[in-house]
This record gives structure tokens, sequence and C-alpha cells, in this order.
């Protein structure tokens, strides 16, 4: 009960502790050069400064002598010191000399951080917002961790937010870029990824000191075995693990690294010419610039009030219809999980015709067909079930509320939660596609018309006081406490983002999850279109489902999807 207290008056000071739309915090001040009046002059002067390193004069090109099948032998002399590692191993961290023997230039003050980065930030206090991308990589030539040290480095002059650390200035949180080019690379091994990523799930970061990303390498088959393909052509197996700390970075950004990684890559192995030109800007929250013109002060504290007493005060209302079917296990220890499924090319394309047959996105197929699973397994339970409502948060890209000049190629965390709920009812599951269209109308209303999630953007810092408040109840093993039943991250198609391909190094598979397991949802969708392929993982937190509810979930929603391709309209 003191502990309940404790939390309810936390949450209150929080609440009240200055204006959810002070402005200052995305601004630079007067000692910038750039004082931002109104969103319009904000947008014009914010992109006129350059990028801040590009190293054009200091970014020596790779040793012509890598020729395809010589990289192991003539990858550049490298520095490496050791740190010991989390588990007993030594992680090495990669200090380029040679090839990279100037000083990076930067250091400089970069901006305040926006409301989204600091929830990201505190959160990670608490042991979440690790983002980790697991890439099946398939090579024609032998590939060694010196040559994967070297593209991270080229990766870290390449792209601004791998370069950012954390630095209090004036009473607040700025970014500020690194001092020093340090690259943490390690070579791991096993052959099982997937454990290896939930592994690397838990992995915090020395937000100050930064870098606030890593790379892991994995040989999946001994060095003089290959596998061959369809071709005949002789196939070396490996996977590469990327971590990000979630406040520097969201999908958009990340798709873009594993991109230009993979042609950083391609260029190495095949003794190439690496363009060393800065990808893009570390852009600043426009998101929040808007959110705060739109001001809408009551409808922040209605929704905050609301996801107070839903989910601290009464523990979780709105998912009920779920838990009081399938307890908790609050004794286990919390952590993130995952489990994946895939669709063949032919399933993926016969899936997506039928989607725009009947005027839907396959995001909204999706939507329905976790809702209308999670529904069958509450109906197989038993109880007083018949309508019921589903809480869906969906992760939204905030650029799309930018100015279309604006949204390319800029990096950083620019996210925010729509929270949809779904009234659900027996009928729905044999008229799957009408309860699809619904679901499709509904989210495109609070996207397009509403604009929810933007509205709602200064909110998203004080969320830290769900994670505090789950972090404890963990700590005590008490149930978690939660308003929503799942949030759902598409990625989209992934054919311009990252397509996967390369002339001597391809990647197979993409890989990815986040630790969330103290955010107010069961669990999480992630869902892709990669190579032809619906790629679908699902993040369970151990805390709040068991693995053999989650391996059901994750299952049927995948049966759904293939009974809906011939499903009745």
């Amino acid at each position: 009960m003191e502990t309940f207290l404790k939390g309810c008056l936390a949450s209150a000071s929080y609440l009240i502790s200055g204006s959810p739309f002070d402005s200052a915090d995305t601004d630079l001040d007067d000692s910038e050069g750039v004082v931002p009046a109104t969103v319009s002059n904000y947008y014009d002067k914010q992109w006129k400064c350059p990028p801040s390193i590009h190293h054009t004069d200091a970014s020596p090109l790779p040793p012509k002598s890598m020729a395809p099948g010589n990289a192991t032998a003539t990858a550049p002399p490298l520095l490496c010191t050791s740190i010991e590692g989390t588990q007993g191993k030594r992680l090495s961290t990669f200090t380029p000399s040679q090839h990279f023997n100037k000083q990076n230039s930067g250091g400089g003050w970069v901006r305040p951080l926006g409301y989204a980065e600091k929830f990201m930030t505190a959160a990670h206090g608490y042991g979440c917002m690790t983002t980790v991308y697991s890439l099946w990589l398939d090579s024609r030539t032998p590939l060694s961790l010196d040559i994967i040290k070297y593209a991270s480095t080229i990766m870290y002059r390449k792209m601004p937010n791998l370069r950012m650390q954390l630095a209090e200035r004036d009473g607040r949180l700025w970014w500020k870029e690194m001092t020093r080019e340090i690259v943490n690379v390690e070579e791991l091994e096993t052959q099982d990824v997937e454990t290896a990523v939930e592994t690397l799930l838990k992995r915090r970061y020395n937000v100050l000191e930064g870098p606030l990303w890593f790379t892991r390498f994995i040989k999946l088959t001994p060095h003089e075995q290959g596998v061959r393909d369809d071709n005949h052509n002789l196939n070396y197996k490996y996977a590469c693990l990327f971590g990000f700390h979630h406040n520097v970075s969201d999908g958009t950004t990340n798709m873009k690294f594993c991109k230009v990684f993979l042609k950083v890559l391609n260029d190495l192995v095949q003794g190439k010419e690496v363009d060393m030109c800065q990808e893009g800007t570390f852009a600043p929250p426009l998101q929040d610039r808007l959110a705060d013109r739109i001001g809408a002060y009551f409808l922040f504290v209605y929704m905050f009030l609301r996801r107070l007493y839903t989910c601290i005060l009464t523990f979780g209302i709105p998912v009920r219809n779920f838990t009081s079917r399938f307890r908790m296990p609050s004794h286990n220890e919390a952590a993130t999980r995952m489990i994946h499924h895939e669709l063949d090319e032919d399933t993926t394309r016969k899936l997506l015709r039928r989607c725009k047959m009947e005027g839907v996105t396959l995001n909204s197929a999706f939507t329905a067909a976790a809702n209308l699973t999670m529904y069958k397994m509450m109906a197989q339970k038993g109880g007083r079930l018949k309508n019921t409502d589903f809480w869906s948060s969906q992760a939204v890209n905030m650029r799309r509320y930018w100015p279309k000049e604006q949204q390319s190629n800029s990096f950083g965390c620019h996210i925010s939660l729509l929270d949809v709920s779904f009234p659900t009812g027996p009928e729905d599951e044999q008229a799957f596609w009408k309860y699809a269209r619904q679901v499709h109308s509904r989210l495109k209303y609070h996207l397009t018309e509403s604009k929810r999630a933007l509205t709602l953007q200064p909110m998203s810092e004080r969320l830290i006081i769900l994670i505090r408040h789950n972090a404890w109840l963990s700590w005590l093993r008490l149930p978690s406490a939660n308003d929503g039943h799942y949030t759902v991250t598409n990625m989209g198609d992934l054919t311009q983002t990252f397509p996967g391909t390369g002339e001597e190094v391809e990647v197979s598979l993409v890989l990815r999850s986040v630790s969330c397991h103290f955010m107010p949802t069961l669990c999480q969708h992630t869902l892709q279109t990669f190579r032809g392929r619906f790629c679908y993982s699902l993040d369970y937190y151990t805390q709040k489902i068991a693995k053999e509810t989650a391996t059901t979930y994750a299952q049927g929603i995948m049966d759904f999807l293939r009974f809906a391709i011939h499903a009745p309209n």
C-alpha cells in the first residue's frame, strides 16, 4: 500500500510539474544563433546549417587489394581495446587507427531532447527501449570480424545519429556529438541467433558517454564450409546483430542504416571505393512543434488522467477481458521474448491481392486478425463473452505530418503511439473482411482526421509514470498494470527502404525486437514484407503472458491470415 501511494503521489507531481507545452525544449537557444518563433520559420532556418561532419579530407578509402575472396587476409589494420562484457566475454571496443587516425571534429551541442526522446531515455533506465535488428547474411566471400569492424566504423562516420551522446546543459538534457570515434563490435560464438537477440535486449547503454549502438557478428557455419544455393554457388552464412538505444533511432532510421551498411560491406568486400559522404541529418522533432501549436491542453489532460485511472488506479480494466482468462505470470522475471513466423512468397502475394480487393491495408487486416484471434482464444476459455473491446497502440511514423521536403533522410526517433479501441463480437469472425474494413476506417480516421497521435505527442514523456509503476510491480512480484492489449509496429514493404540485395553479400531475413516489457500493453506485433515474404514476430512479455499463450496467439494470427485469403466477403 505504501508503494502504491508513493506511485500516485509521484504521478500527480509529475503531471503538474510545468506546462506540457513548454516549447523551449525543442528550440535552439540564442547561443546557437537560431530562435524559431513560428513553425514555418523553424523549418526554414533549421535546415540551412550544413551537416556537422563530412570528413571528406579525413576519410581515406579502403585498400583496393580487398578483392573478393581476400577480405579476411587484407582487411585494414585495426586497434582494439577490450572491456569486460556483461556475460563474462570480452567486448571489443574498436578505436580506428591508421585509416581513421584523426579525432572526430565533432563534440558540439546539437539540440535539446524532444518529448519522445525524453521518454525513451527515462524508460531505458528501467531496462526498456533497446532495439535489436538481426540480419541473416548470405555471402559468396568469407567474412571476418575485421571487415565488420571496418564497415561499422564507416557507418559511424556516415550516419549522424550514431555519433550522439547525452549531456546536461542549463538543467536540461541535450544531444551532443561524441568527441572520439568508438565503435562497439564483438563476435558471438553461438548458432542460436534469436536467443542472442533476446539476451542483447537486456543491454544497457551509458547515455552520457556513448556510443548508443553496437554490432555483433555471428558465424553460422564453420569457415571452411558453405551452403550451396539454387544456382550451386557457394554461400557462407553469417548474422549481424545491431543494437540501438531507441532514443536515437526508429524503424525508418534503422532501415536506412541496414541499407547503407549492406552497401558499405559489399563495397569493402569487392575492393570498391566507399562513399564517405554523410547520410542525411539528425533531425529535430518537428512533430513536437506542430503538437505545441495545436495546443489541445484539455484533451491532453483528459487522456492522461484516463490512462492514469485505467492503467494504475484500476490495474487495467480494459484488458481484464483477456487477463481474467489468461492470468499474468507475475512470478516470472520481467523480460521481452519473441516468436517469429513467415508466409511464403505465394501466400504473401495472395494476401496482399485480397487486401487490395477489399480496400484495406495489410496493417488493417493484421490488426483485425490479431483482435479476432484473441477473441477466439478468450471464447474457448469459456465464461460470459459476447461483445467486447480490444485496445491497440499503433506505432506511427510522425514524419507523415512534416513538410514533404523535410521527410526524407531525417534520422532519429520520430514516432508516437496511436491508441485505438475496436468493438468486437462473435459475428465478426464469420465476416472477416467486413470487420477488417471497420478496423481500417477507424485507423484512417485517427491518422488523417483527428490526428490523435500528433495531438497527444506532449503526453509521451509523461508516460514514464507507467513504466516506473510497472517496474515497481515487477519488483514486488505483482501483476503488471496495462491499458492496452497489444502494440503494432508495421515496417511496411521493405522493397524500397531495404531490399537486402548485393553483389557479394545479401540479406535473407530481417528480425526486429524492442525491449518494452514495462510498457502498458501485453505484447507487441512487428510486421514487414521483405523480399516478397510477409514476416511477423510477436514480442511477448514474460511477466504478462505465458510462453504457451504467446505461442498459441502468434500461430492463431498466422492461421487467421491464411484463412482470410479465401474468406467470403
